[in-house]
This record gives structure tokens, sequence and C-alpha cells, in this order.
């Protein structure tokens, strides 16, 4: 078994799906509309193939995220490279994204967490 997707609601959809293209390379696969319940999707693939279903609902309560909730906690987007774990931390603070913390090994792994798009907490690792 493995997980197929993670689905997250967002306030801005296009936001959220342009965060993602630019970030992480991800690839819209199949766009879901439901004007009747205002309900719409982007089902987006990363280069692995990991899903990411981003969602917007007009009616979805947007409340405080404190970074350590219970619940959901991050998603962990994994890169091939280091210098591209790198990079893509050189390009969320140049954005202004603030970071919980950032890569615990300079010389090979390594991994950050940001606070991006919409308060999502995003960790963004290299395992070497």
């Amino acid at each position: 078994m493995f997980i197929k997707n993670v689905g997250i609601f967002v306030k801005d959809l296009e936001g959220a799906k342009r965060f993602f293209e630019e970030y992480f390379n991800a690839k819209v696969l199949k766009t879901l509309d439901n004007d009747k319940t205002n309900y719409h999707s982007y089902i987006m693939v990363l280069d692995e193939g990991a899903w990411l279903e981003l969602m917007a609902k007009p009616e979805t309560v947007d409340l405080p995220k404190d970074p350590n909730r219970l619940g959901y906690a991050h998603i962990c987007i994994e890169t091939s490279t280091r210098a591209q774990l790198d990079e893509t931390i050189r390009r969320l603070k140049e954005a202004g994204y603030t970071f919980q913390y950032e890569p615990s090994n300079p010389e090979g792994l390594g991994e950050a967490r940001v606070n991006a798009f919409e308060d999502l907490v995003i960790e963004i690792f290299f395992a070497g």
C-alpha cells in the first residue's frame, strides 16, 4: 500500500497551483469543477509521481494554524540533489516565506521546514 495523494483545502486555488508549479515543478493532471456545489480542485503530480489535490470551496473555514498543532504537521517533498534543495530554499526565502529550520547538514543530507503558501508547512528533504 502507499499514499496516493494528499488533499489540501486552500482559499486561493489559482495561487496554490502556481506555488506548487513554481517551487516544486508540479504539473496539473486533472481539474475538477462542480459549479453546483462550488467545489473546485486541481490534482497535481510531482516529478516522482506523488499527487497533491488542491481544493477550494467557499464555505471552508480558515482558522489560525499553529505550526505545533495536532493533526496534519507537514508535507515532505524530497529533492533529487542537494543543489536542488538549496535552490528551492533560496527561492522561497527570496519570496519572503519564513523557515522553522534550515538544512541540518550543509555538506550532504539536509532538510528544511518552511511556513509556505497559506501557512502550509512543507518539509523539503534531500537524503543523498
